[in-house]
């Protein structure tokens, strides 16, 4: 990249005492980026946003009666001997006093876009906490009591508290790391001295803060937050702290998500490319960075979460990929500055080719796979093989950007080198060209076993918006692969509409449909309606909210049953589409071909696709198991189950019909050789696919996440259910349930009804009955339920299935 390309401004070097007064100020400062810096709004404000509303919706169902945690809590903090009250009143006021001090810097420093968020902020979370009181209490009383903070109060949350940590959390974007973890530490001792004080109790103070978020979130969506990236000045500093004083630099035109690039001019007049991952920078934070690993899950995403990490990993991967002969930038030096910022400054290499696309040719080609070839050799995976990051320099071809590759890299990811650098010879001289190329280098075996990852999710985002644009079939592309390498085309698994099966499953709705009316029927319909009527239409809201709350921990949980990294974003938008399945295809066999053909578009074989569903499944069968016989073991629950009743013959008579026509499909299948040869064949290969898939649980990491993932999203869904009971004025506690909720659950899942409905409802009203509830109103709470979990999704299911299938997830 050459200097003249980018916004040069020459700096004037200071005198030694012009450059300790600027260290010093440096040293001093408060806010980290520029008066005039833009803005940016970022997804991690929405997450912050999302699950702290649900935080607050959780908190104001067990607010009131106090849990017994809660009531222990205080009884202990009573019991603290009245001397240490001074010392948790200053923990208050230390807060309070540091909130004030922000918005008074604000006003001094004339950054008056930060002064308006901060008091947005405050007033967004007052509003906030006046909600959940009028929803809590039925009142408005008590917030003066509140805001002054200097006795208990019943305000839910405290109000003092919660505008502090709002100004605080709000400002936190626009300060500079020091600073920003000051006022973290400040809250978190802020709201330990609340409840230790007795203004209030644990819960109130947890809603307090995460009222503080939501506030603070609110308003950095709506005008965005600081970028927090160092000033030119800044980096002109550290070069020279590192002994690289520059004649010039200035910002590079192309920008990268978590870093700040600067091409500079040094004193003997040669290029250099400085990667600055800024403290202070917000795309460097620890919350952003991981946000963007777990959602997209970008090819050639940073390998770890720290700044110096990363920028270790990127200038060792360059020295190695140098010493091995591949043409790549030049490391010059490397390190960290006195205000932690991690800088890399690289010697540029040649053009990316991207910019000189008439120096694409046949010899280029084999340049390239040449390079790849040799980066494999030495035990490196690129992870971003495209023209932005191939670079030529005379008649040599080279890779720049290391920093998303990796050392000792799995078959998957050698996979991935070599599918995204096809489609990049592709895309360049053409389908056939680069064909020829890659079947000379890797052979049939090699091209054949690279076919399975030549799909849209495999590649970088610049290959994917250059496919899209140049009209490269990849699928087109990957059959004649299939066809020069002698081998059968990766057959993607059919999304079949209609089906014998499906037919039969319709008429099991029907079934299940009058099953539901004639339980109706004993119902008061005028009692039911005078019930909803009188239910609280905010915790209706909040069951509403919460019911949208399991997916994503079912998302987590199918992330951690795969072999291969996956973003959590397509995988949520599969759950929502597997909703819509439910219904648009009455069986389970839509949702398990959507599954399958997911995962086979993100490279893995047919049988490690279907395994990945079948770990979901049994490991969500075992958490439920496990609940149940948990809560059986060591709680009251207990099930009762009357077997007196004689079992309708009609029933008997049709399962075991189902048994023996199963029976008898089997015994003829494997009665014929041919046949029989063909499913033995297809049940080894599976069966190797799913061991391969299943070898990878013994990371510690998958285990949590696919365990973990399911069991929040039973407790989700039992929250959701209390929520709904809560609008009616029972409170139910969560043990109970959990019980409730799995029970009908398991019983659900073996019997041959769609979505268990009828079977659902019914186990639910009953289960609240037991608990307490008069049959309207369970039944009206489990109506609510139902809604919001079942028959609501498929609609936003719709657009999420059409959305997989438009980006090429299915």
């Amino acid at each position: 990249r050459a200097p003249a390309a980018c916004h040069n401004h020459a700096l004037m070097r200071p005198s030694p005492v012009d450059r300790t007064a600027a260290d010093r100020r440096r040293g001093l400062r408060l806010f980290a980026g520029q008066r005039d810096e833009p803005r940016a709004r970022r997804a991690t404000d929405v997450l912050l946003l999302v699950a702290a509303a649900v935080g607050l919706a959780l908190l104001s169902l067990i607010a009131v009666p106090p849990a017994g945690f809660e009531r222990a809590t205080i009884t202990f903090v009573r019991s603290i001997p009245g001397g240490f009250d001074g010392l948790w009143q200053l923990g208050v006021d230390l807060l309070t006093v540091f909130a004030v001090a922000v918005a008074v810097a604000c006003a001094v420093r004339r950054r008056w876009s930060v002064l308006r968020d901060v008091l947005l902020a405050g007033l967004v979370t007052s509003a906030v906490a006046a909600g959940l009181d009028r929803a809590v209490h039925g009142s408005w009383a008590g917030g003066w009591t509140s805001l002054r903070g200097v006795e208990p109060t019943v305000w839910f949350p405290p109000l003092r508290l919660a505008i502090t940590a709002a100004v605080v959390i709000a400002a936190a974007a626009h300060v500079t790391q020091p600073v920003r973890r000051v006022g973290r530490w400040l809250v978190v001792v802020g709201a330990a001295s609340t409840v230790l004080l007795g203004l209030c109790g644990p819960v109130p103070a947890i809603a307090g803060l995460l009222a503080a978020v939501a506030g603070a979130a609110s308003v950095h969506l709506l005008f965005g937050s600081s970028r927090g990236r160092p000033g030119l000045a800044d980096v002109e500093a550290a070069l020279l702290g590192l002994g690289m004083p520059v004649r010039s630099l200035g910002a590079a035109q192309r920008q990268r998500t978590g870093m700040f690039l600067v091409d500079a001019v040094d004193e003997s007049g040669g290029p250099l490319v400085v990667k600055v991952r800024g403290r202070d920078a917000s795309d460097t934070q620890l919350l952003t960075t991981a946000w963007r690993t777990v959602w997209y899950r970008e090819a050639g995403a940073p390998r770890s979460f720290g700044r110096l990490q990363q920028i270790e990993h990127e200038a060792f991967l360059t020295l190695l990929a140098a010493q091995s002969g591949i043409l790549t930038a030049g490391v010059v030096t490397a390190g960290a500055t006195v205000d932690d910022d991690a800088l890399l400054v690289l010697r540029p290499v040649g053009e990316p080719l991207d910019a000189r696309p008439e120096w694409w040719s046949g010899p280029r080609v084999e340049q390239v796979w040449d390079g790849v070839g040799r980066l494999h050799a030495i035990g490196l995976a690129h992870g971003q093989i495209d023209d932005r990051h191939l670079v030529v320099d005379g008649d040599a071809t080279g890779l720049l950007d290391f920093g998303g590759g990796t050392v000792a890299p799995s078959p998957q990811q050698l996979r991935t080198d070599e599918a995204q650098t096809l489609v990049t010879t592709a895309l360049a001289v053409g389908p056939e060209p680069a064909l020829a190329a890659a079947l000379a280098y890797l052979g049939p075996g090699g091209l054949a076993a690279a076919l399975p990852f030549v799909q849209p999710t495999v590649l970088t985002t610049h290959q994917r918006a250059q496919a899209r644009d140049g009209g490269l079939d990849l699928d087109e592309l990957r059959g004649r692969a299939a066809e020069l390498a002698g081998v059968e085309a990766p057959e993607l698994q059919r999304l079949r509409r209609v089906k014998w099966s499906s037919i039969v499953q319709l008429a099991l709705l029907v079934v299940a449909f009058l099953a539901l009316s004639s339980a109706m029927a004993g119902i008061d319909l005028e009692h039911l309606g005078q019930q909803l009527n009188d239910a609280k239409w905010w915790f209706i809201a909040v069951g509403f909210v919460l019911a949208q709350t399991p997916r994503p921990a079912q998302a987590i949980s199918t992330m951690g049953a795969s072999p291969t990294p996956i973003p959590l974003g397509p995988l949520y938008a599969l759950q929502l589409a597997s909703s819509y399945l439910n219904l648009a295809v009455p069986s389970s066999a839509g949702r398990i071909a959507a599954n399958v053909r997911f995962f086979q578009r993100h490279g893995l074989a047919t049988g490690a696709a279907f395994a990945v569903g079948v770990l979901d499944g049994t490991a969500g069968f075992l958490v439920q198991l496990g609940l149940l016989f948990g809560l059986l073991l060591l709680t009251p629950a207990s099930i009762d189950v009357d077997l007196s009743g004689a079992v309708p013959s009609g029933l008997t008579q049709l399962v075991l019909l189902i048994v023996a026509f199963g029976v008898a499909i089997i015994a003829v299948l494997f009665a014929v050789p041919k046949w029989r040869r063909r499913i033995l064949a297809t049940a080894r290969e599976l069966f190797t696919d799913a061991l391969d898939a299943a070898r990878g649980l013994r990371s510690p990491r998958r285990v949590g996440m696919l365990f973990g993932g399911n069991l929040a999203a039973e407790i989700l869904f039992a929250t959701t259910l209390g929520a709904f009971a809560a609008a009616f004025g029972f409170r139910i506690g969560l043990i109970e349930l959990l019980f409730i909720n799995v029970s009908v659950s398991l019983l659900a899942n073996f019997l041959p009804i769609p979505g268990g409905i009828g079977v659902v409802e019914g186990g639910l009203t009953l289960g609240l009955v037991r608990a307490g509830m008069p049959e309207e109103t369970a039944f009206a709470a489990v109506i609510l339920y139902r809604l919001s979990v079942f028959y609501l999704p498929p609609l936003w299911g719709f657009f999420a299935l059409h959305w997989l299938e438009r980006n090429k997830h299915l």
